[in-house]
């Protein structure tokens, strides 16, 4: 079969690139035939289908110029240029199924009446929870949100959501409103849901019901084994923390946390728009026990968690799978995680872990310095957590699951 998949980028962007990769290659392993459809990129991996990509949409052109600006949200909204594109895909290449991945605010959905037109089977794997919330994450002001419920995308706007800026905010809702309003939504034959957190928040948000799954990834453990064999570059303990420098990632409360940690190493890993800041209360606070290492490949990633106590994910929104928890369970590491999201069908608390309160860095210092001084409980834990990942996250599982949703797979 002809596997046509959709991404907003084609290059390591995220976990949604993670996830695309991973399914390219199980597609592949199955004797079909992957047919990318995204954006141009000078960071995208070669392709012999890049010429029907879209041309790389610069939101920094909405600041610089207003006509240009226009443009750009005109684009994000609703791209003809993606229908256009695609439809000369389609007449070039047979395409037997649409694996639908990220594609609000650069391809847009308008891209699922083409292939409807085409009676093309289409499922969509969800990374975020765009349709539902017009920030995609359900943050406002670096506080969960959920003002938007019944579709009154209006708050996105009243409560300047994105980015504080009422200009984001009212082009993110309008996005939402136009695609509730063309209901394009409805030519998807099933989403699939990477959590049972997505799951029942998608459910409650009563969207398309009826079509919604509930399928966790898949993971090619290949590099996980690679890393584990790697001998340890440091031989002093640390624990890591791994994500963008960003509030909703809670690297800010990790901070927090080491200010009554000082026996206690820290390794960063990452970048983001509070780096600066970060790195300031760092300095601020005499953390000198904390190392930003900035970021670094996947490879590097992996061997720093594997020589690490064991894993902080912080997050403080409704995260939707986290694949550094997945990494670091399947390196054989405790992960202390915040009790939000779909973290907590990852992180067993007193199994494959312990959970805090998003936000609270007393309770969490109290978890480190737990976890940190006993170590038969790290090496138990880090067992039971790569046991656990392993069965909940595989591709052997993932790949059956989306042939109970496509049988001709």
């Amino acid at each position: 079969m002809n596997i046509l998949v959709v991404n907003w980028t084609w290059y390591p962007s995220g976990g949604d690139f993670t996830y695309v990769e991973n399914i390219c290659r199980l597609y592949s392993q199955h004797g079909h035939q992957v047919i990318p459809f995204s954006m141009k990129d000078d960071r995208n991996a070669p392709t012999a289908y890049d010429d029907y990509f879209i041309e790389n949409i610069d939101y920094k052109k909405v600041k610089r110029s207003l006509t240009a600006g226009i443009q750009v949200v005109m684009k994000s909204i609703y791209s003809f240029e993606a229908q256009r594109n695609l439809e000369r895909l389609l007449s070039a290449v047979k395409i037997d199924v649409a694996h639908i991945n990220v594609i609000h605010h650069y391809i847009t959905p308008t891209i699922l009446k083409i292939l409807k037109e085409k009676n093309i089977p289409i499922i969509w794997t969800f990374h975020e929870y765009t349709p539902i919330c017009p920030d995609s994450t359900f943050i406002s002001h670096g506080q969960v949100c959920e003002k938007c419920f019944g579709g009154a995308f209006y708050n996105c706007i009243t409560h300047t959501c994105k980015k504080g800026s009422v200009l984001a905010s009212a082009v993110a809702a309008l996005e939402n409103y136009v695609h509730s309003y063309l209901n394009y939504y409805a030519y998807v034959d099933h989403y699939i849901c990477t959590s049972v957190f997505m799951y029942e928040k998608f459910k409650s948000f009563n969207f398309f019901r009826d079509k919604l799954v509930q399928l966790y990834h898949g993971y090619d453990y290949a590099e996980i084994e690679t890393a584990r064999l790697k001998p340890k570059q440091d031989e002093q303990k640390y624990i890591v923390f791994v994500g963008r420098l960003e509030k909703i990632k809670g690297a800010h409360t990790v901070l927090n946390a080491m200010r009554s940690l000082p026996e206690i190493r820290l390794k960063v890993i990452g970048d983001g728009t509070q780096e600066e800041e970060l790195m300031a209360f760092k300095t601020h606070h005499h953390l000198d026990q904390v190392t930003f290492l900035g970021k670094k490949s996947k490879q590097e990633t992996l061997e720093i968690i594997n020589g690490s106590e064991f894993l902080v994910c912080a997050s403080e929104w409704y995260e939707v799978l986290g694949f550094t928890v997945v990494e670091a369970m399947a390196l054989s590491k405790p992960v202390i995680g915040s009790a939000i999201g779909a973290i907590p069908e990852m992180v067993i608390d007193q199994h494959t872990g312990l959970l805090f309160e998003p936000g609270n860095a007393e309770q969490l210092a109290e978890k480190i310095r737990l976890l940190y001084e006993n170590r038969d409980l790290i090496g138990q834990m880090g067992k039971n957590a790569q046991l656990h990942i392993n069965q909940l996250i595989n591709n052997e599982k993932h790949y059956q699951g989306l042939q109970r949703l496509i049988p001709a797979l």
